[in-house]
């Protein structure tokens, strides 16, 4: 019975350090990037707007052949940082 409460405390830690660990898990936390992927975008008149793409699949899995990654694209304004699927 002497030891019965650092029992509980060690106990107590233990399942808060597994707890945290399956949270990191399932919220992805820590995730990076496969590959960078660097657009410098030069300096001059703006074209026209593009097509609208298609809708992607939802939740978090890159498609087969895709894989995520981070692209950055370079004007004049600054820098834009997009963490999205990259095509192999």
């Amino acid at each position: 019975m002497r030891y019965l409460p650092q029992a509980l405390v060690v106990a107590a830690l233990a399942l808060a350090g597994v707890a945290g660990y399956f949270a990191t898990t399932a919220f992805g936390v820590g995730q990076q990037a496969v590959v960078t992927t660097t657009v410098d975008v030069g300096t001059g008149a703006r074209g026209p707007t593009g097509p609208q793409g298609p809708v992607g699949p939802s939740g978090q899995q890159c498609p087969a052949g895709y894989e995520e990654g981070v692209v950055v694209v370079n004007h004049a304004g600054g820098q834009l940082t997009i963490f999205t699927c990259v095509k192999r």
